[in-house]
């Protein structure tokens, strides 16, 4: 909304060329009294900034828009404490969010440590049993090549009676004691 002062400055072709602008709101239009007054008191070099903003209404008018500003402050102070309030819950909520995710890290560490220690016990155990199944294997191949020469020397022994200067049959017959 233009001042009084701004209005009177306002090139007057431009208002009177029919496009309906005026300077001033329908309700606070001057009196052709007031335009004058403002010419005069424009034109002379004592004149005040407080009176070019000096609203131009009737006192009820004034005291409106008084009280209209009133509510919107006392409007725009309650919006700024609901929205303080609302950024306060929201930093409590993160607060808490970020107080359990604590908690559940320090949880999941726990377990982490038990399962990395379970699992060091489990990869012990599986050496050991490698180590056993090595052993094992290692036996199996002896006495199936133990196994093995029995049989061979069961074949030679049937096959020839025993002589008792020697010979193939005392070979067999060695070979039999070390089996046992």
């Amino acid at each position: 909304m233009l001042s009084l002062q701004d209005a009177i400055g306002l090139d007057m072709d431009v208002m009177g060329s029919g496009f309906g602008f005026t300077p001033w709101g329908p309700d606070t239009c001057p009196t052709l009294e007031q335009l004058m007054a403002a010419t005069t008191s424009s034109s002379s070099p004592s004149s005040s900034a407080g009176d070019a903003a000096a609203p131009c209404g009737t006192p009820e008018e004034d005291e409106e828009e008084r009280r209209r500003r009133q509510r919107r402050k006392v409007s725009n102070r309650l919006s700024a404490q609901r929205s303080r309030a609302r950024k306060q819950q929201r930093l409590e909520e993160l607060r808490g969010t970020a107080a359990q995710l604590r908690a559940q890290k320090q949880d999941l560490e726990a377990k982490l440590h038990v399962v990395a220690r379970h699992e060091l016990a489990v990869r012990r155990q599986n050496a050991r049993l490698r180590a056993d199944f090595a052993e094992l294997a290692r036996r199996h191949r002896e006495l199936c090549r133990l196994v093995a020469l029995q049989r061979l020397a069961q074949q030679l022994r049937s096959r020839r009676p025993l002589q008792p200067g020697g010979g193939p049959g005392a070979a067999a017959l060695g070979l039999a004691s070390l089996m046992t």
